[in-house]
């Protein structure tokens, strides 16, 4: 049949040839196989068949999926020469193609270009490129889109919304995000658990605890049944104010409500351990590592990390010894961020032989090393006594061949273990574009504990590779 499709075939037969194709395509493209659907269309076209915009449709779907601009953008090209129409859909195809690869600019040029060919964007055109504003981040881009989209005359619907809540809600800004989630419900839009949920992880962001437990009271208020992420959401913003107690509670409220914990959840209460300032921290951690796994929820190497975390916060590093022996016993390999955990409290303790040790073990398991680990072995020679000053130096040489990040709070401990004189000139030799070394070492003297990097279990928690 193919074979003569442009020949004197009924009507019929062609349309039920080109619905045998589009059938096979989305077989092919929904098993992710995007090859075999391009193959399907290309030997299809080879054999002189006529395809309808759908059969394109489909294929440019598929490479949407794999976020391949380039490959959307040849497939339209192939389109147009076939002569086959381009519609709406398939331009709201590639639009979502270059959002979900973080190409707002591109996604703004092809909404542009629906409008300079004489059609009417609808509301999943606009609401695309909304996503691709607010997924960057770009909470002022994406706003002024939606007006654009108000103007046009097109309503917004609840992805729009739930778009912009996101951005707002990964700023941690509440206003934001608490605003137009008011706006959904006073164009009575559907609120799902999602746009609760983001808007209860800006107050955890914010570390504000009252605000997150109040839109939870509002969420169950308007018939919207919290669930695990929501509740974790929650508690990491119990965590974040200090809060432990308060955060033992919310978890202890959602197993009442009949929602069952995960390691996720578990890892939260945690985390708020490690908050909890005083040498206790430790000892509550390991107790709700225990209580899930008496629980019977599986546990994963980051709740053990965390475990980990808030034993060294709290100097305890027989704790967090013990936990690490624990984790390793449950098959899980540590990465950079449970070593760099573990090797925290001995570092306090000037025990740099101990440091040595966990940094064999790592590096025999092929963990590299990163800034954070750096700091803690710099830290061990700096307060240790005698101090380390030539091991300290050997281990910075060291580090800047592997690669890791060499940050302020580096330099500064650095400066500790070798005193500012050499510390300046080892810079000045090692990493000369490094021209603002000396004012730093200088306007950070005595800024606390030693230099300690900033939000140093976040950051430590973004990198999960183990690499800097």
């Amino acid at each position: 049949r193919a074979h003569s499709m442009s020949g004197g075939i009924p009507a019929a037969q062609q349309s039920a040839a080109v619905s045998k194709l589009n059938l096979a395509i989305d077989v092919a493209a929904k098993q992710g196989d995007l090859a075999a659907a391009e193959k399907l269309l290309l030997s299809f076209e080879a054999k002189g068949g006529k395809a309808a915009t759908v059969s394109y449709n489909l294929v440019i779907r598929a490479c949407a999926k794999m976020s391949d601009i380039t490959l959307c953008e040849r497939w339209l090209k192939r389109m147009e020469a076939a002569g086959v129409e381009m519609t709406v859909c398939t331009c709201n195809t590639v639009m979502d193609a270059c959002a979900k690869a973080g190409a707002a600019e591109a996604c703004e040029a092809w909404l542009r270009r629906i409008i300079e060919r004489g059609r009417d964007p609808n509301v999943i055109s606009y609401a695309t490129v909304i996503y691709a504003h607010a997924r960057r981040g770009d909470v002022g881009r994406a706003e002024a889109w939606l007006q654009r989209m108000l103007v046009a005359g097109i309503q917004p619907d609840a992805v729009a919304y739930n778009s912009l809540i996101h951005a707002f809600s990964v700023k941690g800004d509440i206003a934001g995000a608490s605003r137009w989630l008011l706006e959904m419900r006073r164009l009575s839009l559907e609120t799902s658990v999602a746009t609760y949920t983001c808007v209860i992880d800006a107050c955890a962001k914010a570390g504000n605890a009252d605000a997150a437990e109040q839109w939870l009271q509002d969420m169950l208020s308007d018939g919207v049944q919290p669930n695990v992420v929501t509740y974790c959401a929650v508690i990491d913003a119990c965590a974040k104010a200090g809060n432990l107690q308060r955060a033992e509670q919310m978890h202890e409220r959602m197993v009442d409500a009949g929602i069952e914990p995960n390691a996720h959840s578990f890892t939260a209460v945690i985390n708020a351990c490690s908050k909890q300032a005083g040498p206790e921290s430790g000892k509550m951690a390991e107790r709700w590592l225990d209580k899930s796994l008496k629980m019977g929820v599986v546990c994963d190497a980051a709740i053990f990390s965390s475990a980990i975390d808030a034993c060294g916060k709290s100097g305890d590093a027989e704790r967090a010894m013990r936990v690490f022996r624990r984790m390793q016993a449950a098959g899980h390999k540590p990465t950079i961020i449970a070593f760099a955990a573990l090797a925290r409290p001995f570092a306090y303790r000037g025990d740099w032989v101990k440091v040595e040790s966990i940094a064999s073990t790592m590096a025999s398991e092929g963990v590299r090393s990163n800034e954070y680990f750096l700091y803690a072995q710099l830290l061990s020679y700096a307060v240790a006594r005698p101090r380390q000053s030539e091991r300290a130096e050997e281990r910075f040489r060291e580090a800047l061949r592997m690669g890791v990040l060499v940050n302020d709070h580096v330099v500064n401990v650095l400066a500790r273990a070798l005193g500012k004189p050499r510390c300046e000139q080892l810079l000045a030799d090692l990493c000369p574009n490094r021209n603002n070394a000396r004012a730093k070492l200088h306007s950070n003297a005595g800024s606390g504990r030693g230099g300690r990097p900033l939000r140093e279990g976040r950051h430590a928690r973004s990198t999960s590779d183990g690499s800097s």
